[in-house]
């Protein structure tokens, strides 16, 4: 049987994320053999690997997309192209916001983006609340979705359009 994989995804952007990195690597499931991680680090600097996993700093969409798809659990900040992404393949994600005050971007736009999340499958970790310790067997019990959903608002593009066109 094939290790869970816990997906990262901290962004493209030029602002390092140590905040969820730290998060991450002070967690026990990042020091066991049990799980496959993987680590997209954008500006951050990773200095502690998990114990099972890869470390990349960018890597293309249709590599990310491929990961999405087989992630038992993905922990992400919360940009609306990987809010989009999971709903998308229907995943289990930790949403950490990144906040301007620990200079992790500059504005707070993640925070109005995760206070409309209503998803059950989606948690939202703010910066005054402690990292859920992640659970080997809850992860290890998720149900993989590969095949995307259609997520298009068709009303929101036909307003969209009407007011373009209109």
């Amino acid at each position: 049987m094939a290790k869970p994989l816990i997906l990262v995804t901290m962004g493209t952007n030029d602002y390092p994320f140590h905040r969820l990195y730290n998060y991450i690597k002070s967690d026990l499931l990042y020091r066991d053999d049990r799980c496959e991680w993987f680590v997209q680090t954008g500006s951050c600097v990773v200095d502690v690997a998990p114990l099972n996993g890869r470390v990349e700093q960018l890597i293309p969409r249709l590599e990310m997309e491929g990961l999405v798809k087989r992630s038992a659990l993905v922990i992400s900040h919360c940009g609306i192209g990987s809010l989009n992404l999971m709903l998308k393949y229907r995943k289990r994600v930790i949403f950490v916001p990144r906040v301007e005050a620990h200079q992790e971007f500059s504005d707070d736009h993640q925070l109005q983006i995760a206070g409309e999340i209503k998803n059950k499958k989606m948690q939202i970790v703010y910066p005054h609340d402690d990292f859920p310790q992640l659970d080997f067997e809850q992860i290890a019990a998720e149900d993989i979705q590969t095949d995307p959903v259609d997520i298009t608002n068709y009303e929101l593009a036909r307003i969209v359009n009407q007011k373009l066109t209109g």
